[in-house]
């Protein structure tokens, strides 16, 4: 099975992108793939406890029920800690899967060989 990184960017002004995104990274933890998601920018909101509660996509699908797969499959969910900070966040605001990280925690990600790096 594939090593699977999602680097999210969109936040509310895109967040059908994003609930897009963290539906193929539901989908790929479905399918046996090792997932990890990294939030930054404004995508640091889904992080947040309650946020994703009411935003869909354009056909419907509801980003709640993809982070509840994600957090049955135990995914790591990386939230940039300047991002946060920015955005007054704490770690107590945080859905349980999500953790925050910091910026050279998505440089080893990425740099790993081992991982294939999807971007919204």
């Amino acid at each position: 099975m594939a090593k699977l990184l999602f680097l999210v960017t969109k936040g509310f002004d895109n967040a059908g992108l994003a609930v897009r995104a963290i539906q193929f990274a539901a989908v790929a933890a479905d399918k046996g793939h090792h997932v990890e998601v990294f939030l930054i920018e404004d995508a640091v909101y889904w992080g947040q406890l309650g946020m994703a509660n009411g935003v869909y996509s354009v056909t419907g699908d509801h980003m709640q029920d993809f982070l509840d797969k994600l957090t049955k499959a135990k995914v790591t969910l990386h939230v940039c800690k300047p991002c946060a900070d920015k955005r007054l966040i704490s770690p107590d605001d945080l859905i349980p899967i999500a953790k925050v990280s910091l910026g050279s925690d998505l440089v080893e990600l990425v740099a790993n060989p081992e991982y294939k790096v999807v971007t919204f």
